[in-house]
């Protein structure tokens, strides 16, 4: 993102923010509620456009894409309340995401042939691969409203990599965990950046896993980046600390 700029009327949502992802990283992006952080996340994947600035994925330039294009080109995201396909089943939830990448056209679907059929046991394969490697396989008959929350958060994520992403969104993905749950999701993500070489952006408000996970974390306050580095950098910034982490500095 360099130099982009976001308003809705006269309300300023993002201030000439520069911010890069580099490939295979997890940076973290926090700030205070209305910070601009979630509104950075839509204008990534293409929910708005930047009045102002240019946003490119890999060098090529993603302003006016839809988020069905953005989803194409490489650029996944999950949300901060859980948007799961309730009435389906766990297998079915990530059948349809790796299904979303075949293009076997219109009446292929309405005839169903040969090309449908194999195109329909490949996917279910990928997506049984999926479950096994998040360990929700036994689960894959089960209704994903069924599923503890853990686990619902587990499957979104199971989700993501069916569309072969090159950048993942995770908007506040530990929200509502425990710290058992939080600390399976620190090593899950991990696994997801090492398992399928991709970078990651996290919006997260729980400080601990942000400072356990990022390799660089970007702040934003009003809109505006007042800080960016490396967590032991972020964690003694004076206006990160005035503006977010509270009256002390916390220590490694």
């Amino acid at each position: 993102m360099d130099g982009v700029t976001l308003r809705f009327g006269g309300l300023m949502a993002l201030a000439g923010l520069d911010l890069r992802v580099e490939e295979g990283e997890i940076l973290g992006l926090i700030g205070p509620n209305g910070a601009g952080t979630t509104s950075a996340f839509n204008l990534v994947t293409g929910v708005y456009a930047p009045g102002e600035g240019d946003i490119r994925l890999a060098g090529q330039s993603t302003v006016g894409l839809l988020p069905h294009e953005l989803a194409s080109r490489g650029i996944a995201r999950t949300f901060q309340n859980i948007r799961l396909f309730g009435s389906l089943s766990v297998l079915d939830n990530v059948r349809v995401a790796v299904a979303s990448r075949q293009h076997g056209g219109f009446w292929n679907a309405l005839w169903r042939g040969r090309a449908f059929h194999a195109g329909e046991r490949a996917a279910e394969v990928e997506a049984m691969d999926l479950l096994s490697l998040f360990g929700l396989e036994r689960q894959s008959a089960t209704l994903a409203s069924g599923l503890p929350y853990g686990d619902q958060r587990r499957l979104e994520l199971a989700r993501a990599p069916a569309l072969r992403p090159r950048l993942l969104l995770l908007d506040a993905p530990a929200a509502g965990m425990n710290p058992t749950e939080k600390a399976a999701l620190a090593e899950l993500i991990r696994f997801i950046r090492q398992k399928f070489q991709l970078a990651v952006l996290l919006v997260e408000h729980d400080m601990p896993v942000v400072m356990g996970l990022c390799e660089r974390i970007v702040v934003l306050d009003h809109g505006v980046k007042i800080a960016e580095g490396t967590p032991a950098q972020v964690r003694v910034h004076p206006q990160v600390i005035e503006a977010y982490l509270g009256a002390e500095p916390a220590h490694a």
